[in-house]
């Protein structure tokens, strides 16, 4: 056994035990980033390590296959393929599937459906990951892939495609997004790689269905990467403290009465 491969071996390893023990229990990033780690420096650190992309991309093509003719995210009714699933759509489905590889920090593939209508970034943005269109009041899908830096634009390489990887087809007004799914087979000698998408449903769909399309492909590390960006975000972004209101009038503490307690001090 070469030292790449036990390193390989060792960095799955703590990718399965993070991953396997929920992603929404994950407290901490999988490389904790100090305050003032510059974003470059954070990418260069989670590239340099041996690329732990095979087990995320495990993980996001099971759910997807284990949830494609789903009717809704907690509806397990299956529908034919093809056949319309209006309230589990295309970027739904996708951002449940990264959610399962632990993809989206602090969001579970199970969470109710509004936590993906505002999901709350580390980065302090609030995005809206039922949408792949492009609506000017919403940070959309493409969106958090790009903040995030998971998600790397390649344009149209469908031979390019990995299972796990991400396929954006634009057929909106103007050239914009309109559908999203995720590949599930790359491409191999005698046929093209394949989709799975929702609304509708398909499972194994031929790549060239999808034109004209971008691919957008994880990055290495993608999941060492993402929990890197969570921990420098966090420093810059803290979450709001309350404020601990006043009280309404003086209280009396371990029963010992106020000196303004109309009864006065007790001799």
């Amino acid at each position: 056994m070469t030292h790449a491969f036990r390193s390989r071996l060792a960095s799955a390893a703590v990718v399965v035990g993070l991953v396997c023990a929920g992603a929404p229990a994950l407290a901490g990033p999988a490389v904790a980033a100090q305050p003032g780690t510059t974003r470059a420096a954070s990418a260069a650190s989670a590239r340099s390590l041996p690329d732990t992309d095979v087990l995320s991309r495990v993980i996001e093509v099971k759910y997807a296959e284990a949830h494609w003719n789903w009717t809704a995210w907690n509806d397990s009714t299956p529908v034919a393929f093809g056949d319309a699933q209006p309230d589990y759509q295309c970027a739904e489905f996708v951002a449940r599937a990264l959610a399962a590889a632990g993809l989206v920090p602090g969001l579970g593939p199970d969470a109710p459906q509004d936590d993906y209508f505002h999901y709350t970034a580390p980065n302090g943005k609030v995005y809206d990951l039922l949408l792949i269109s492009e609506l000017p009041q919403y940070n959309n899908l493409s969106a958090y892939l790009e903040d995030s830096g998971i998600g790397e634009d390649v344009g149209d390489q469908p031979a390019a495609a990995r299972p796990g990887d991400i396929v954006v087809t634009y057929l909106g007004p103007d050239g914009t997004p309109s559908h999203v799914g995720l590949v599930s087979h790359a491409a191999t000698a005698t046929g093209e790689a394949t989709v799975d998408a929702h609304n509708n449903a398909r499972l194994d769909y031929g790549y060239h269905y999808y034109a004209p399309s971008h691919l957008v492909r994880l990055v290495p590390n993608a999941f060492l990467e993402v929990w890197a960006w969570a921990a420098a975000q966090k420093a810059l972004h803290p979450a709001p403290q309350p404020t601990p209101s006043a009280p309404s009038a003086p209280q009396k503490l371990l029963g010992v009465p106020s000196l303004t307690d109309p009864a006065g001090p007790q001799v």
